[in-house]
């Protein structure tokens, strides 16, 4: 029996993770529900709300399309050239001081002992 995708739409890490714990709650995920699960409690360092919040953030103040933005919020990327290797794909250009601002955005997100850890690597 076949599944049919009544709706889509581009979530986060943590709002994939928010989802899949409170769905966890309810019933028994699958296997492939628990795989993701574990990826997204692995690689999402931040709430859902904020990650949403971040999201609109990106996309209003810096006309950037939702699935970048997602992406951004996601990889957290924590240098100008990492930031610069997402943003060579978007249809705008950034100046160097909405970069800065991009990343600073970023590190404000995270969760001050996840932006500690990867300072140190």
């Amino acid at each position: 029996m076949s599944k049919e995708v009544i709706e889509s739409e581009p979530l986060t890490l943590a709002e994939v993770k928010s989802t899949l714990t409170k769905r966890g709650k309810k019933a028994e995920l699958s296997y492939i529900q628990r795989v993701t699960l574990d990826h997204t409690v692995k690689f999402s360092s931040i709430s859902a709300r904020s990650a949403r919040s971040l999201v609109k953030k990106l996309k209003s103040k810096y006309d950037m399309e939702e699935p970048l933005a997602i992406q951004l919020v996601d990889i957290a990327p924590s240098t100008t050239d990492e930031l610069a290797a997402f943003l060579a794909r978007a249809p705008q250009t950034y100046s160097a001081d909405q970069i800065s601002e991009i990343l600073e955005l970023l590190e404000a997100a995270k969760p001050k002992e996840a932006a500690k850890k990867k300072k140190k690597s």
